[in-house]
This record gives C-alpha cells, sequence and structure tokens, in this order.
C-alpha cells in the first residue's frame, strides 16, 4: 500500500511536471502551449476555487478570483523555475487575487427587513429557510476556524482531495495536512458536514463547463487592445473578443485571428496571409505588435490601450 501510494504520487508529478514544460514551451504552437495549460486548468480548477472559498467566504467571489488566478499564472508561467513546484507557486497567486479582490473593496450586503420582502424561488419557503439556516450555522463554524484549518477542510470536503494533494498545493507535509484536519473535525464534530459538502460540491468548477472557457476567453483577453503602427501613426489596429472568437480590425479590414505555427506569441488571420508576432516586456506583458504579410514584415505597432 505504501508503496503504491509513493507510485502514484511520483506518477503525478511526472504528469504535472509535463505539463507545465509543454505550456511553456517555445517549440511548441499557442495552441498546443494553450491545450496543456487548459488541462492544468482541469485538475486544479477545484482546488483553486476551494481555497479562495477559504480566504473569502463567498461561492461566486471565490470562482471569479479562481478564474483571474488562472489568467495571472498563464501570463507568469514562464518565471517559474521548477515545474513540480506548481500546486505551491499557484496557491501563492490564488491569495494574492484574493487580497487584490478584497482590498479597499466593501462586499455588498442587505438589511434582515429588506431580506424579509425578497421572493423565495422554492415552494416551500419554509424549509428553504430551514435549510439556509443550518448551512449557515455550518459556514459560521468553518468560518470560526483558523485560515490553516479552514483551508484544510474546504479543500478535502470540495472534492474529497487526497491529503497527498493537499500537502502538495499548501507546500506543507501530509503530517501537517492530517493534524489540521483532525483539529478542524474535532471542533466542527456535532454539526452538519453533509449539508455543507452539498452546498460547497454543487458550485466548484467542474460541475460547470463554463469555468475553462472563461478562463480560455480571459487568456484571450491579453491580446485585446488598439496598436498603433509607428511608421504610420494614422493606422490604428484595435483587436476585440467575441466569445471565443479574437477579431482584428484596421485599414477597412476585419480579419478573425487564431493561434497556429510554431512562434511563441503569435497569431494568424482567417482570411489570408497574415501573421502577428506580439512583443512582450520583462512582467510578460504585450507591448508591441509586428504585423507579417506573405512573410514580410511590414511595420511595427506599439499598444496604446
Amino acid at each position: 500500500m505504501v508503496g503504491g501510494a509513493h507510485n502514484g504520487k511520483v506518477t503525478a508529478v511526472n504528469e504535472l511536471r509535463t505539463l507545465v514544460l509543454k505550456a511553456t514551451d517555445s517549440k511548441l504552437t499557442l495552441a498546443e502551449r494553450q491545450a496543456a495549460f487548459g488541462e492544468l486548468v482541469r485538475i486544479f480548477q477545484d482546488m483553486a476555487y476551494a481555497c479562495a472559498y477559504a480566504r473569502l467566504g463567498d461561492f461566486y467571489l471565490a470562482q471569479d478570483c479562481a478564474q483571474e488566478a488562472f489568467i495571472s499564472a498563464w501570463q507568469a508561467l514562464q518565471q517559474l523555475r521548477q515545474p513540480e513546484a506548481f500546486p505551491g507557486w499557484f496557491r501563492r497567486i490564488v491569495l494574492t487575487e484574493c487580497n487584490r479582490l478584497t482590498r479597499g473593496k466593501r462586499l455588498p450586503t442587505i438589511s434582515l427587513d429588506e431580506g424579509l420582502n425578497l421572493t423565495s424561488p422554492h415552494a416551500d419557503p419554509q424549509t428553504a429557510i430551514e435549510t439556509d439556516e443550518l448551512t449557515k450555522a455550518v459556514f459560521r463554524a468553518i468560518n470560526k476556524l483558523s485560515l490553516n484549518e479552514r483551508m484544510v477542510v474546504v479543500l478535502f470536503y470540495v472534492q474529497e482531495h487526497s491529503q497527498i494533494d493537499i500537502s502538495a498545493f499548501l507546500d506543507v507535509p501530509t503530517t501537517t495536512v492530517a493534524k489540521r484536519l483532525y483539529s478542524a473535525r474535532a471542533r466542527l464534530r456535532g454539526m452538519m458536514m453533509d449539508s455543507f459538502k452539498k452546498d460547497l460540491t454543487a458550485h466548484r468548477p467542474s460541475r460547470n463547463v463554463t469555468f475553462a472557457a472563461k478562463v480560455r476567453a480571459g487568456i484571450y483577453d491579453e491580446y485585446v487592445g488598439e496598436y498603433r503602427f509607428e511608421l504610420r501613426p494614422e493606422l490604428v489596429v484595435t483587436i476585440q473578443r467575441e466569445g471565443d472568437r479574437l477579431m482584428s480590425e484596421g485599414g477597412g479590414q476585419l480579419n478573425e485571428l487564431f493561434a497556429k505555427g510554431k512562434s511563441k506569441s503569435q497569431l494568424l488571420t482567417k482570411e489570408f496571409d497574415g501573421r502577428g508576432k506580439f512583443v512582450r516586456d520583462r512582467q510578460g506583458c504585450i507591448t508591441h505588435l509586428i504585423y507579417y504579410e506573405f512573410g514580410s514584415e511590414m511595420g511595427l505597432a506599439k499598444k496604446i490601450r
């Protein structure tokens, strides 16, 4: 059993390393690198959501935060020196996004009197109220835990992640995970954990296919903006996202852009032999667009917005 668990952990680490290396391999096409990153999203989306929920205490804010964290991770992935360290590195990005989301913001609330006037969507409002009160009682108990205990409990109950997975994500020994989980369970004993688990898992990203789609859209958003050609300042190319498509408009032409080829950061036009190569600064942000037609460089455009 011990050997099997060890072999499983080694396999998981190797698979994770392979995905990170593929997502950062400049020899692969942009589409291939995004596909590898999409697999990382699939693997870690529930953990990211659980981590954000433990920090924020709100289902929907947690999903928004997790999506933003994946987009930030994609943009900064080249900075990760050790691919096998991705779980802990990504957790720090999630917590950074949580802090950014809550910094200087007050979450919207309503008074109890206003709440009494809301129409219930349930056929039996009384049952819904009782269920909601029970759930709130569990949440209040969860929120009384320390952040470390709360993080372990939420990660464990969101999809029953193994203690090994939680250990890698939190970057602590498995013995520490076990101690925190035991301590938290002891403090929560007598509460209706099944109700908490039901509500929490109902909101996890893997139950909704739009989560990964929103992450993909967010990755495309880094190309969105206006680009002014340096030698022809009157010519401005605008790139916008329409759903899962990127569209460019300039000089009276409207073209759809797509990812293909071996360039580290380039998009091609579907309508003719046009190609845009994007230049990034040290932080990974796009600053310029070099435009090609039929293999010849046509001009350099600076991102102005």
